[in-house]
């Protein structure tokens, strides 16, 4: 059967009306974004010809070499954008009908039959015009030959409505609101767009500091119609607009912003793009219910793959939670002091994964998580965006983006009951957060003894490493114990930059460019630690130091520099000493031009407690004799 290519269609989409499905001839074919692997083709109708840019779900049928140069196409889904002044088709579905060979009679453009006010695409995706040569005053396109074309008009495409998302005339300069469209087909060339979508996720406001000064930013995720996702950030003004009026649950109708590639490391949403709004931008609540929304959308990874998922993936979790730790202080890298708790989950696979809940999650639903259990009942928790990690075997952890549902609506959930009431509970599971040489331990508590940090060259890899160490304190250097540093905040941190005095007599921040009259003293301690291996140096910064010393840095600072008490100060550095304490440590190799050099730092820096300490050797006895 031949097939007749919809002639004067091109023309009919330049007026605006792309109710009409039609079809063309692809010509060509090529890449225009390597980076996002995006593909143009040059598609005619028989009399004129128009670039079109495929939307990356097409990316398929080009590598399958079923749209290529030749094949005959029925576009189904499309919008027309004017770009840099020409027109682009944007093509988001299609249909291969069929290909012709292109040694065939039938007749083909070429550059010189497109239209010259028409221009293609260049390998970084911007116009190019060089490669059409200008139209004189007199001269004209003609349209094809019909003279022996390999396919004959036999069947005329139905013309039928398009979806209610189309656009509808040249978008960038029509003036009526835009037209709502999926998720799925947005891209940056598009030059006015609108989704109607559920907020799925909301984050907090973050405050930051770079080279153009203080900022603060916050997020929010979408979900459509369609299941497309994207994530959708604002930044200072923005985040004034709108932060208070996005709630989670609710939908919305977003019209421009700025489309930008998404960054994977931090978003773990399915869509390649991600909204940055601007003074433009237009959040509106939908009068409508959004029945046909959903109210999340999970996918689900059995815990059994985990083992297979790479450190720092962002996977959805479901399972039944079989343990609830309590939650304890924790004290952060950056010196900031935070909750965790450790919530054990397993599922039908036969596996058990540790969740460590972080923050605000341990006061919410970890508590809720914590009374379930003590009732008697054993929840199925939904992690929604949980980061894997492989320290010491696998675990989950929250982020700022992770979302916890005990108990949802879900058909998962109803699943998990029945398989647990009915034999799953006495299911003996193997845990992937386990390690034969730390199961007594949570991960920033493996022991280890002096000597083991030089002969199993720890911090000697890529990444830290984390270790609890036993050992007396034998020696203080007290000659520079502490440093001055700047008292002020950017963003919700102090800077904590180390600061001099000015000839004015007041104190200097390079980094803040200002001054004041006032700095900070903090703890900058050299300790040397032993114990029955060996002896080591370690660091002390602030909240350690008080911690190994007993009193804030600027006291002890007055006491020996201003009050000149050398006989209480003396007694406060011999107090400490030949004190056991459980120093939790960071190790790193640090790099001083051609020197290396192993730094030890203290994260926290507890007194040996007898009972807790007895308590921990009776475990280690017991899981060796047994």
């Amino acid at each position: 059967m031949s097939i007749r290519l919809t002639t004067g269609a091109i023309s009919a989409i330049d007026k605006g009306d792309v109710e009409v499905k039609p079809v063309v001839k692809v010509v060509d074919v090529k890449m225009v974004s390597a980076t996002q692997g995006r593909y143009s083709a040059t598609v005619t109708d028989g009399s004129e010809a128009r670039q079109a840019l495929l939307a990356s779900q097409l990316n398929e049928l080009v590598r399958s070499n079923e749209l290529k140069s030749g094949s005959i196409v029925q576009l189904l889904e499309y919008t027309c954008a004017e770009m840099q002044n020409r027109r682009v088709l944007m093509v988001l579905k299609l249909q291969v009908l069929s290909v012709q060979d292109d040694n065939t009679e039938n007749p083909e453009i070429s550059s010189k039959n497109i239209l010259p006010n028409h221009n293609t695409l260049s390998s970084n995706g911007r116009a190019s015009t060089s490669s059409f040569p200008k139209q004189g005053p007199n001269q004209s396109i003609k349209p094809y030959s019909n003279k022996s074309p390999t396919f004959q008009p036999t069947i005329q495409p139905p013309y039928k409505p398009a979806p209610n998302y189309k656009n509808h005339g040249a978008i960038m300069k029509n003036s009526a609101p835009a037209q709502i469209i999926p998720i799925s087909s947005l891209n940056p060339y598009q030059g006015r767009w609108a989704i109607k979508a559920r907020v799925t996720a909301k984050g907090d406001i973050r405050r930051y500091n770079n080279a153009k000064g203080d900022g603060k930013v916050f997020s929010f995720d979408l979900l459509d119609s369609d299941e497309g996702e994207i994530r959708v950030t604002c930044f200072n003004t923005q985040v004034d607009r709108f932060y208070d009026i996005m709630e989670v649950g609710k939908v919305y109708i977003v019209s421009k912003g700025t489309l930008k590639p998404a960054q994977k490391e931090f978003n773990h949403l399915s869509s390649e793009w991600e909204i940055t709004l601007d003074k433009n931008s237009t959040i509106d609540l939908s009068t409508e219910e959004g029945i046909s929304i959903p109210n999340q959308k999970f996918n689900f990874v059995s815990i059994s793959k985990i083992e297979e998922t790479p450190n720092n993936s962002i996977i959805d979790l479901i399972g039944i939670v079989t343990a609830v730790n309590p939650s304890v202080a924790i004290l952060r890298k950056n010196g900031m002091e935070t909750q965790r708790r450790v919530v054990n989950i397993k599922d039908m696979s036969g596996r058990s994964v540790e969740l460590t809940l972080w923050g605000e999650f341990c006061n919410r639903e970890g508590q809720d998580l914590h009374v379930a259990m003590d009732s008697g009942v054993f929840p199925v928790v939904a992690v929604k965006a949980a980061k894997v990690s492989d320290f010491s075997g696998k675990s989950v952890g929250t982020v700022s983006s992770t979302q916890l549902f005990i108990n949802p609506d879900l058909p998962e959930t109803r699943n998990f009951r029945e398989w647990f009431n009915d034999g799953g509970k006495e299911t003996v599971t193997t845990s992937i957060s386990s390690d034969n040489n730390t199961s007594l331990l949570t991960r920033n508590e493996i022991r280890k003894n002096v000597a083991q940090i030089k002969d199993e060259r720890l911090g000697m890899g890529d990444k830290p490493d984390w270790v609890t160490v036993k050992a007396t304190v034998c020696f203080i250097k007290t000659d520079n114990f502490f440093y001055t540093a700047c008292p002020l905040n950017i963003g919700d941190r102090k800077c904590n930059k180390k600061v001099k005095k000015s000839s004015s007599g007041n104190w200097v921040c390079e980094r803040c460019e200002k001054e004041f009259v006032e700095c900070d003293y903090r703890y900058l301690l050299q300790v040397q630690v032993q114990d029955h291996t060996g002896t080591t140096w370690i660091t002390a910064f602030q909240e350690s130091g008080e911690e190994i010393l007993g009193l804030p840095a600027k006291e002890l600072h007055i006491i020996k520099n201003e009050d000149m008490d050398d006989d209480r100060f003396a007694e406060i550095i011999k107090r400490c000493l030949f004190e056991q304490f459980l120093f939790k440590l960071k190790i790193k190799e640090e790099h001083y031009g051609d020197e290396h050099k192993v730094k030890v730092t203290v994260v926290k820096a507890e007194r040996v407690d007898p009972s807790a300490e007895s308590r921990y050797l009776l475990k280690v006895i017991s899981r060796v004799s047994g």
